[in-house]
């Protein structure tokens, strides 16, 4: 049964806390894509700042999405899921906005996750912190995603082999069957240490798939003009949204038609009094110009 709620109570936040990895979704208003990344480690980069409030840290990748769609609408699901014995899904409705590292409000909000977290709360390589204001709660049955046991999904261990369904209420993500992976760690480590990590980032971070700016440090250092590139952007959008200015300049049109009948407003097709004109000057009829008093 799927019910909803204004904000994360305890029980929420009780599961939040349990699970091993978290998905996040978003897109641009306009474009061709849709996006939806994993996160691991949750313990280490995901913080409950307030019953409406979350943030996690984000960490270099070889894409920018989900800053990008951030930066243009702030729309953005996140969805953790148990894989355990007590199926659920619980999903956040939010309003994001993007902290990157170079802003000062970075390390104020790094240390405010912390206490929320504990000093684990860190990453190899981050490049940003993203703020989510929950809008609305989603809570659901798992019942549609596989039962895990030990690593394996149930029913697919050997016979013989002793199993033990192991219920999100364990302490550590092993026992869930999931083992933090230290690859993207060590990368960054290593990357950090060559001081190739900003141009990395200028690289992979700069642009979406769609042509959305992205990270705002990437795009400083192809020396930007930040203020025409968003105008370019935005008028990118507006164009790709073709159904809905239509729209809007068929009902502005018909409005002022209204308008017109009941007599608030004048129209004079002024282009259609400059064809008659010519085609009187062709026929040489004298012109009308009685129509420019009327203006």
């Amino acid at each position: 049964m799927v019910k909803f709620y204004p904000s994360l109570n305890e029980n929420h936040i009780d599961f939040i806390t349990s699970q091993p990895l978290f998905f996040v979704a978003s897109a641009p208003w306009a474009g061709e894509h849709i996006n939806i990344s994993p996160k691991g480690h949750p313990s280490r980069t995901f913080s409950i700042l307030g019953p409406n409030t979350v943030a996690y840290l984000d960490a270099t990748g070889s894409g920018c999405e989900t800053i990008s769609h951030v930066y243009e609408n702030g729309r953005v699901t996140v969805m953790f899921s148990s894989f355990g014995s007590s199926p659920q899904i619980l999903r956040l409705f939010c309003k994001g906005r993007v902290v990157e590292k170079w802003d000062p409000y970075y390390q104020q909000l790094r240390a405010k996750m912390a206490t929320e977290n504990g000093d684990e709360v860190d990453i190899t390589g981050a490049r940003a912190i993203i703020v989510l204001r929950v809008q609305k709660v989603q809570t659901s049955c798992g019942f549609g995603v596989p039962l895990v046991a030990n690593g394996k999904p149930a029913g697919t261990e050997e016979a013989g082999d002793a199993v033990t369904v192991v219920d999100h209420e364990s302490d550590t993500d092993e026992a869930h069957g999931f083992k933090h992976r230290d690859t993207m760690d060590n990368w960054a480590r290593k990357t950090l240490e060559k001081r190739e990590l900003g141009d990395f980032q200028k690289r992979y971070n700069h642009r979406s798939l769609d042509g959305l700016p992205g990270m705002m440090s990437a795009r400083r250092s192809y020396d930007e003009n930040i203020a025409v590139e968003d105008t370019k952007a935005w008028f990118r959008k507006v164009r790709r949204q073709q159904d809905a200015v239509a729209l809007g300049v068929g009902l502005g049109i018909l409005f002022m038609i209204m308008l017109s009948l009941v007599g608030v407003l004048g129209i004079k097709p002024i282009f259609l009094e400059h064809i008659l004109n010519f085609q009187r000057r062709q026929m040489g009829i004298p012109e009308d110009h009685s129509w420019k008093s009327e203006l």
